[in-house]
C-alpha cells in the first residue's frame, strides 16, 4: 500500500526527469541552430550606411547647370538563406538626395519669358523611404570561404516622404521662396509620391563562418522607373527630371 507521503515523493522525481529531458532537447536544438548557421530558411539581418551619388538629366529648355548635392543612405535588410550561394534580400532604406540648377521662376499670376537667361537658382532636397527586393548570388560558398564576392539585383518601391526648396534670384540675391518643396513623380502608383525602381550591384563580404555573421561593402545602382516632377512654389515651375543614383554602403550582417 502506498502511503500519502510516498505518493507525494514520486512527483518530484517525475518532474525532475521531465525538466531534465526538456533541458536536453532544448540544448540539442540550440546546438543544432548554432551548428547550422547557413541552413536554408535562416534569416540574417543586414544594417549599413553610406553615401549616395545622384545622377540627374534635366530638360535643357527649362534648366541649365544641373548639379547633384551630397546624399546619404541608411539601410536595413533581411537576408533569407535559400541555398549555398543564393539568398533573398528584402528591406527598408532611408535615402536623402538633392540637386541645384539654374532655371526660370514664374511668380503668382505671371508666366515664363523663355529668354534663356535662367536667372533663378533652385536648390532642392528630398527624402524618401525605399523597399528593395532582390536576390543575392555569391560567387563562392560563404560557409567555406573567409571572403565572398557577390552580385545582387531586383526591383524596389520608393515613397518620397518630404522635400525642401530654396529659390533664389541671381540678379537681386533675394529668395522668393524658402520652404516646403513640391517633388513627386511624373508617373506614379496610387500616390504622386510613390513609384518603383530597378536595382543591381556587387559586394564584397568578410565572413565569420562559425556564426554566419559578416562585414560587407556594397555598390548599388538604382534606376527610377519615372522621372521626378518638380512644380516649384505654387506651380511656378513644371519640370520632369530623370534621376538615378549610385549608393556606396558599408555594414554588418548579424
Amino acid at each position: 500500500m502506498i502511503t500519502q507521503q510516498q505518493h507525494f515523493k514520486k512527483h518530484p522525481t517525475h518532474l525532475s526527469a521531465g525538466l531534465l529531458l526538456l533541458c536536453i532537447l532544448f540544448s540539442g536544438f540550440a546546438q543544432a541552430q548554432y551548428d547550422q548557421p547557413y541552413r536554408k530558411g535562416r534569416v540574417k539581418h543586414r544594417i549599413g550606411g553610406g553615401v549616395v551619388i545622384s545622377l540627374y538629366k534635366n530638360d535643357p529648355h527649362f534648366a541649365v547647370n544641373t548639379k547633384a548635392k551630397a546624399g546619404y543612405a541608411v539601410s536595413y535588410k533581411s537576408e533569407i538563406i535559400l541555398g549555398h550561394k543564393t539568398n533573398l534580400l528584402i528591406g527598408l532604406e532611408y535615402m536623402s538626395q538633392g540637386l541645384t540648377f539654374n532655371g526660370y521662376y514664374a511668380d503668382t499670376g505671371y508666366t515664363y519669358l523663355y529668354d534663356k537667361t535662367f536667372s533663378y537658382t533652385h536648390e532642392i532636397r528630398y527624402n524618401e523611404l525605399q523597399m528593395p527586393i532582390g536576390f543575392k548570388l555569391a560567387l563562392n560558398k560563404e560557409a567555406d570561404r573567409p571572403v565572398t564576392f557577390y552580385l545582387f539585383g531586383g526591383i524596389g518601391f520608393r515613397y518620397i516622404l518630404n522635400s525642401y526648396t530654396v529659390i533664389s534670384s541671381d540678379s537681386t540675391q533675394t529668395s522668393p521662396y524658402d520652404g516646403k518643396g513640391s517633388v513627386g513623380f511624373e508617373h506614379h502608383i496610387i500616390s504622386p509620391y510613390f513609384n518603383a525602381f530597378y536595382q543591381g550591384g556587387l559586394g564584397l563580404q568578410k565572413n565569420f563562418r562559425a556564426s554566419a555573421k559578416a562585414v560587407f561593402f556594397e555598390v548599388t545602382y538604382k534606376y527610377g522607373l519615372s522621372r521626378i516632377h518638380y512644380t516649384g512654389f505654387e506651380n511656378s515651375n513644371n519640370i520632369n527630371i530623370k534621376e538615378s543614383n549610385i549608393t556606396i554602403l558599408i555594414g554588418l550582417r548579424l
